[in-house]
């Protein structure tokens, strides 16, 4: 540690750019889950000793910081794009986008990013190592562009990499299965493009669900396999934990006007939070509010999301033709506010389909509250019966007749959650460790980091071997992350020599520092 932190007093030991897809959650805009997750992993690495992380994302109405120049601002004049359903904050998606108007986004966004990055090489003193995209779609293939372009101009040491999240690949899944609303267009786009067709445009990446490197794979075949890595998507643990609220001291501050006056008797609280998209199955909620409202007087329903007009009518709509009377609409809400609901809460309920990874289970569970969701995506690769049940999934869902079989099957196990007392006796008081020990922030950097070394040191042996005319093997053993040498004084007990303490000293150093991961004295 102390020769990691004096050798960071130089330019720093690992410099990486993350090419954003959504915005952070700052100056009153909220953010989609993947903006969460870059803004905590950016944070996160600019902790690590010997790192510097440096973000560019979009927003329409964001600005660059004053006091802060590891990120900035891809300033845009119309709503985020979006691969697939709906983000808090837009409904404007890729393919209602000409070729000219898409061609001209991806220009301006190489051209900004390669200016921002110039301009912190002279900052820092030296070249980046690392460029991280996010979302298998128009930033991998900017980031794979501009690797090609800084090479032409000299800079060849900067390796890309790329983080998978799901809504880039259930798009290119809906134009495959030929869904009328997503016509064949990006996926054959990306394909030629080439990024995904072998290291050289990409040299690994990170998919947030086991299923998914499946889906990656068939969108992909060209890409190796032993180069796709599932990264356990951590949370931040100083945000989401146990705050201690309560239902009449804290609730009422978020209800809107009309419903501060529809709390009187409650006591517990169930809670969904996810956007309204139809995917996210808020009808299923709904269903099954009506269900277990009637049988205990005592609990309410919060609703925390949001989405376009048309969403908001329909499931709001649905309520009132529910006779919901004890169900709060409370709209999109920060973390801070996530965190005290799901405090307050006797159990979260996320039944959607087909999650790509579900990060509002782990932030649910990470405030000492209980899930419930659906037998599919994600959610199947972690929540186990200490920390939540999975329901059975609904081939129908989409029909009404499927969402109230659904609805009702999520009623039956709220009711049981309710009765045994999950949150307080049985599920509850194992969710915080539960994700302290799996699913940290630090830990998921760590893991990139030590990915990202290992992948470039397997790529410069190639590429020096192609220079020297030597056959090439890309997979196999690798170089350590530290190399170190010592010259000792004494000799060790060894071969019937008996040693004086500094010997015995110097030769456990050396024993100790080999049995460490990526040191090799």
């Amino acid at each position: 540690e102390n020769m990691k932190e004096w050798s960071a007093m130089a330019p720093p030991d690992v410099l990486m750019f993350h090419i954003g897809t959504n915005n952070w959650q700052r100056q009153g805009e909220f953010a989609p889950g993947s903006g969460i997750l870059h803004a905590s992993m950016h944070d996160t690495f600019n902790s690590m000793p010997g790192v510097k992380c440096y973000s560019m994302y979009p927003s329409k109405r964001q600005t660059d910081p004053e006091d802060d120049k590891t990120f900035r601002i891809f300033k845009l004049k119309h709503d985020i794009p979006i691969c697939e359903s709906v983000s808090p904050n837009s409904s404007f998606r890729w393919h209602s986008m000409s070729n000219e108007e898409f061609a001209a986004y991806r220009k301006r966004q190489e051209d900004e990013i390669c200016v921002y990055m110039d301009e912190i090489e002279k900052w820092e003193g030296k070249e980046f190592d690392y460029l991280i995209s996010h979302h298998a779609f128009t930033n991998a293939m900017t980031g794979a562009q501009i690797v090609a372009r800084r090479h032409k101009e000299g800079k060849k040491k900067v390796r890309h990499f790329n983080f998978v999240h799901g809504t880039a690949l259930k798009m290119y899944i809906k134009e495959k299965d030929k869904d009328p609303e997503y016509p064949l267009r990006f996926l054959p786009l990306a394909q030629e493009h080439g990024v995904f067709n072998s290291l050289e445009g990409c040299a690994g990446i990170w998919v947030n669900s086991q299923d998914y490197i499946g889906k990656f794979l068939d969108c992909f075949d060209k890409y190796p396999k032993e180069r796709c890595v599932f990264s356990r998507i951590g949370v931040n643990t100083n945000i989401f934990c146990p705050k201690g609220t309560t239902i009449e001291k804290d609730l009422p501050k978020y209800l809107r006007m009309e419903d501060k006056c529809r709390i009187g008797g409650v006591k517990r609280l169930v809670t969904f939070v996810g956007k309204f998209a139809d995917w996210k199955r808020l009808d299923v909620v709904l269903h099954a509010a009506s269900v277990y409202e009637k049988a205990f007087p005592d609990v309410g329903t919060a609703v925390i999301g949001s989405g376009p007009p048309e969403a908001r009518e329909l499931y709001e709509g649905l309520a009132k033709t529910l006779a919901l009377q004890r169900t709060y609409f409370l709209g999109a809400q920060g973390q801070d506010v996530l965190a005290e609901m799901f405090s307050m809460s006797e159990v979260g309920m996320f039944p959607s389909y087909k999650e790509p990874f579900g990060m509002v289970f782990i932030e649910c569970m990470a405030c000492g509250c209980p899930t419930i969701g659906a037998k599919s995506g994600g959610p199947t690769e972690f929540v186990t019966d200490d920390c939540g049940v999975l329901i059975e999934e609904e081939e129908e869902w989409r029909t009404e007749a499927g969402a109230k079989r659904m609805g009702a099957r999520l009623a039956e196990v709220v009711k049981q959650a309710l009765n045994e007392d999950w949150k307080g006796k049985t599920k509850g008081p194992k969710c915080v460790s539960f994700v302290r020990e799996n699913y940290s922030t630090l830990a998921q950097c760590e893991g990139m980091l030590d990915n990202m070394k290992t992948w470039s040191r397997l790529e410069a042996s190639s590429e020096a071997k192609i220079e020297q005319g030597a056959p090439v093997c890309r997979l196999g053993s690798s170089w350590p992350d530290v190399l170190m040498f010592h010259i000792g004084t004494n000799n060790w007990q060894r071969q019937g020599e008996f040693a004086p303490g500094s010997g015995i000293l110097h030769a456990s150093m050396h024993n100790t520092f080999n049995s460490m991961p990526g040191v090799k004295c």
